[in-house]
Formats: C-alpha cells, structure tokens, sequence
C-alpha cells in the first residue's frame, strides 16, 4: 500500500465550507465593528423632536455634562440625561437605571442654562461631524 500525500478533493471542499461558516459567523457577530461608521443627519433632530414633546419632559437642574429632568406623564418621574462611556447620550432614571438610547457616537456634550427658565442651549460633538448647537425647550407646558 502507498503512502498517500495531500488532501482529496472531498477533504478540501469539506475544509472550504467549514472556513466559510465560521467566517459567516464572525462576520454575522461583529459586523458593527466591520462596517464603517453611518452618520444619520436626521438623528440629531429626532433627539430634539423627542425632549421638545409638549408637556412631557421639564429641566430641574442643569450639569455641564447632563440634565435632571421630571417626566409629567410618568407622574414627575425624576430621569436624568446623559452620555454614557460608550458614546451613546441616553435617558435614564435618576438612579442611572433603564436605558433609553437617543443618539450615538457622541464624543463631547455641553448644556448651558440661559436667561430663560426652562430654555437650555446643547452644544453637542458627535464621531467625524462639526460642534453642533441649539436651544431646548424643556419647560414642560402643555399646548392646549
């Protein structure tokens, strides 16, 4: 009997499906880490949208780095907003608990408190896009 070298062709080919599976799945499961970072230009003026809702969120104090507020609908529910280590500005109750993730890849946030009760002014950096900057009505008063 002769000593054989090399593979068979049913050995390579079971060898290429075992590879291409295990690279489907590494793909499949880091494929955040993968793909390129996505910008959505709307996302900024949904987060707006969201804190801006008439007679929902109110400011009780201002940080630098984030906001405690009473949600009205929620029975003046104390919830404190902020960006979390992994970049995400997000909503929370008071305690840091719960999550509600509102905009992503944020590297650097201000609040500022204006004149006006209630008003704040959010200067904002996100991941590869300019400062960006607007007033937020937190005031909490119902449109009739």
């Amino acid at each position: 009997m002769q000593k054989r070298q090399g593979f068979t062709l049913v050995e390579g080919l079971l060898a290429l499906i075992v590879a291409s599976g295990i690279f489907v799945l590494a793909i499949g499961t880091a494929r955040g880490v993968m793909r390129p970072l996505r910008h959505d230009p709307v996302a900024w003026y949904q987060v707006i949208q969201i804190l801006e809702q008439p007679g929902r969120y109110r400011v009780i104090r201002v940080h630098r780095h984030s906001l405690d507020l009473t949600d009205a609908r929620a029975t003046n529910h104390a919830l404190s907003l902020g960006v979390n280590r992994k970049g995400v500005l997000r909503l929370t109750n008071d305690k840091g608990q719960g999550y509600y993730p509102l905009l992503r890849q944020v590297t650097e946030m201000n609040w500022v408190e204006t004149k006006m009760t209630g008003i704040v002014r959010l200067y904002l950096k996100q991941e590869g896009l300019p400062w960006q900057t607007t007033l937020v009505d937190l005031r909490g008063d119902k449109v009739s």
